[in-house]
């Protein structure tokens, strides 16, 4: 008798942390659909095929669902995009460009996602506790990220003229821009034209030092390269 009240207390457990999962799919899923705002405790618990009762056994409310769908997905977003910055198989150059390549993937996942987080981030001026968290996740992969920007102006021989922090800041605030500027107006340019701006902006910091400098360099007809 005793192991099997064990064993059915274990697939209690199992079957809580399946609801829980489910619960914070169906809240991702559902903001990336029809916004923060129109995500409702019931939008949630049809998704996910629960009874609101339990949601309520599970969290305190939609805005505790609400904080761990949000950390579930950065942190889902920001580990894909180590993965291809630590990837020791690659150099650092060839790791950076996998950054871009990856934050705008033509299989249609990074829209998605980047679809879904835009929903979130209208919420973060206004809640400590979504804020908190993605600005520690967030530091975690541009610390990444300038590691390998200096790696690369290392190599290239000008890490003396590379603020790599601000390129990285950089970076990731254009990779920002342009999927709030596609969210709005997903005609307006293509992936491949996003990846290009990118490139532009790493061209521009990494290869150049100083404007004159840059301007020799195009003169003598260097072509930068990233792909492949």
């Amino acid at each position: 008798m005793p192991a099997k009240a064990k064993q059915s207390a274990k697939y209690e457990r199992l079957d809580a942390e399946v609801r829980r999962e489910k619960l914070i799919l169906a809240t991702i899923e559902a903001v990336g659909d029809v916004g923060y705002s129109a995500t409702t405790v019931r939008e949630i618990c049809r998704r996910a095929e629960v009874s609101p009762g339990l949601l309520r056994f599970h969290f305190s409310g939609k805005a505790e669902l609400i904080l761990h769908a949000y950390e579930r997905l950065l942190n889902d977003f920001i580990t894909s995009l180590l993965d291809v910055v630590r990837n020791v198989d690659k150099e650092p150059r060839e790791r950076l460009a996998a950054f871009v390549e990856a934050c705008f993937s033509a299989d249609g996942s990074s829209e998605n996602r980047l679809a879904m987080m835009l929903a979130f981030w209208s919420e973060l001026r206004h809640t400590p506790e979504i804020r908190a968290p993605a600005t520690k996740m967030f530091a975690t992969y541009r610390k990444e990220l300038i590691d390998i920007i200096e790696q690369v102006a290392l190599i290239e021989g000008n890490a003396d003229e590379v603020d790599a922090g601000l390129v990285a800041i950089s970076l990731t605030s254009l990779v920002d821009g342009l999927w709030l500027e596609r969210s709005v107006n997903p005609q307006g340019f293509s992936l491949e034209d996003a990846k290009l701006a990118c490139y532009g902006l790493l061209d521009g910091f990494l290869f150049c030092g100083t404007n004159e400098q840059w301007l020799q360099e195009r003169a003598a007809g260097r072509n930068i390269v990233y792909h492949s």
